[in-house]
C-alpha cells in the first residue's frame, strides 16, 4: 500500500478546517429483509441518541416523522455505515447489509412517513443507504479501492475539477479544507469532499487515493 504525505500543507491549512457531526447518504438500492433482519446493528440497544430502539422489530427506531435526513441522523449517533428505511416509519442501522438478497428497486415504493416525496422501502424492503462521515485531519494519503455512490449532498457540491494538474503528488497537495480524496487521471484532478466517487465519475480512469 502506498501512503503520500502532504506535512508542508498541514500547518497552513489546519485552521480553516472543521466538520460536521452528521452524514452524507448515498442510495445502494433496494433489499429484502425478513424476521432475521438484515441490517441489524441496533439489536441490543434500547437508545441511540435521544431515539428510543423498538425490540420487537429486531432492533429499529420508530417514528411518524421518518424521512431519509432523520433516519441517517439517528445512525450518526453509532457511527454506522448503512442504514435502511423500510414500511414508511423504520429505521434499521448497521456496518453491513445484503443478507438475504437484492430486490427490484420498485419494491421500494413506500413513501416516508415525514416526506412523502421520498421512498422508505416497503413491507419486507429496505431502501438500504450509505453513510459518508467526515474524517480527521490527516496529512497522510493512500491509495484506495473504488467505492461508488449515488450521493445526496445537502451541503454543496460533492466534488470540484481542476486542471492541467502535471502529478499525482500535486493534485494530493491540492487536498485540503474541506477534500477527503482525490482522483487523478491525466492531467484532471479530481477533488472530492469524501471518501467515494459519485457515480458520475464511475467512467473516469486513473488513481483513487484517500485520506488515512
Amino acid at each position: 500500500m502506498q501512503t503520500l504525505s502532504i506535512l508542508p500543507l498541514i500547518l497552513c491549512c489546519c485552521i480553516a478546517l472543521g466538520h460536521s457531526l452528521g452524514a452524507e447518504f448515498g442510495l445502494l438500492g433496494c433489499f429484502v429483509d425478513t424476521g432475521d433482519r438484515d441490517i441489524n446493528g441496533l439489536n441490543g440497544w434500547s437508545t441511540i441518541g435521544p431515539y428510543s430502539v423498538t425490540w420487537n422489530s429486531g432492533g429499529t427506531v420508530e417514528l411518524s416523522s421518518m424521512t431519509l435526513q432523520l433516519c441517517s441522523e439517528i445512525c450518526a449517533y453509532g457511527k454506522f455505515r448503512y442504514f435502511g428505511v423500510q414500511y414508511s416509519s423504520f429505521c434499521f442501522c448497521g456496518n453491513s447489509y445484503g443478507r438475504h438478497g437484492k430486490a427490484a428497486d420498485s419494491d421500494c415504493n413506500m413513501a416516508c412517513a415525514g416526506n412523502s416525496a421520498q421512498m422508505c422501502g416497503a413491507w419486507g424492503r429496505n431502501s438500504v443507504y450509505r453513510q459518508v462521515y467526515n474524517r480527521p485531519d490527516s496529512n497522510h494519503f493512500t491509495l484506495a479501492d473504488r467505492d461508488y455512490v449515488n450521493l445526496t449532498s445537502t451541503s454543496g457540491p460533492f466534488y470540484r475539477n481542476e486542471q492541467p494538474v502535471r502529478s499525482l503528488t500535486e493534485c494530493v497537495y491540492r487536498c485540503d479544507a474541506d477534500c477527503q480524496a482525490v482522483l487523478f487521471h491525466l492531467d484532471a484532478c479530481h477533488l472530492l469532499r469524501f471518501a467515494v466517487l459519485p457515480h458520475e465519475l464511475k467512467t473516469e480512469a486513473g488513481m483513487f487515493v484517500t485520506r488515512v
